[in-house]
């Protein structure tokens, strides 16, 4: 069976969490404030409560990463672990979790240069905004890398055994240090064979899953998802998948949310700026 072309674990992960909205999560309460209620500590099982680093947990949870990382909802807790699991590091590296002053929160790392770490994460607030100290949101950050805020990081073991860009000149993973990295949306010069239909079935889990919906998001086809593509097939993506037959119905119809090998090349062009909507 033809399957999509070898993606690292570690861009997948920086793909989806990319592909994270921007936005405010939490609900204002008149005597409470911000609630911490949102779909990030719904999915962990333990909502309404801070949820930095059970939102980098989710990230890597989307993507069938759960054993490289610890199911924690503590900086320090993760820190711990890295320590004892040789994944502690001084250096960031793409896919890292930050551990900013010294237990205070976390973020995930999604770029690097000799100055600045570039990081999104949950439970923050956007770049200059104020929130009394709690954050309420997804947003993406730039903070020097040399800065105290800096504790260290949390630098896992990818399952592929490929190791992510990083500016660790002996990193134990075996990558090759770099001056720096930013995240840039992937074009492939050569379209995916199509899987066969019944990786697009409703609750169906595959990484072919994941491919489609992020060309959906990127095309931004029908409703707009809460948090982000996931290798697994929701109401949500039919819908997304109809709203692409619906508008090239001529080539795709019937609108019906099925995937097949048209809808499959049409989500890929227009995703990749090879076909206009």
């Amino acid at each position: 069976m033809t399957t999509p072309q070898v993606t690292p674990q570690w861009r997948k992960l920086l793909d989806h969490v990319m592909a994270v909205p921007e936005r405010i999560y939490e609900t204002w309460e008149p005597v409470v404030g911000w609630n911490n209620e949102t779909p990030f500590g719904e999915q962990y099982g333990w909502d309404g409560v801070a949820w930095c680093v059970m939102f980098d947990w989710d990230m890597y949870a989307d993507v069938g990463l759960t054993a490289a990382v610890p199911k924690t909802a503590s900086v320090s807790a993760f820190t711990s672990w890295a320590r004892v699991h040789g994944c502690w590091s001084e250096y960031p590296s793409i896919g890292a979790w930050t551990n900013f002053g010294n237990g205070a929160h976390t973020e995930i790392v999604t770029g690097f240069d000799a100055t600045y770490v570039y990081t999104k994460g949950g439970n923050s607030v956007a770049a200059g905004a104020a929130d009394a100290g709690q954050g309420n949101g997804v947003f993406s950050h730039r903070t020097e890398r040399r800065s105290s805020r800096v504790t260290g990081y949390l630098a896992p073991v990818f399952p592929d055994g490929i190791c992510p860009p990083t500016a660790d000149p002996a990193d134990p993973r075996g990558g090759k240090p770099a001056t720096a990295y930013r995240w840039a949306p992937a074009v492939a010069n050569v379209m995916p064979a199509f899987p066969g239909r019944g990786y697009f079935l409703l609750g169906a889990t595959s990484d072919h899953a994941l491919l489609l919906q992020t060309w959906l998001h990127r095309g931004q086809w029908g409703p707009p998802y809460r948090v982000g593509p996931s290798r697994t097939m929701t109401a949500l993506d039919l819908l997304k998948v109809k709203a692409l037959q619906e508008h090239f119905l001529a080539a795709l119809g019937p609108a019906d949310g099925k995937t097949g090998p048209k809808t499959w090349q049409y989500a890929y062009e227009v995703a990749n700026g090879l076909r206009k909507k």
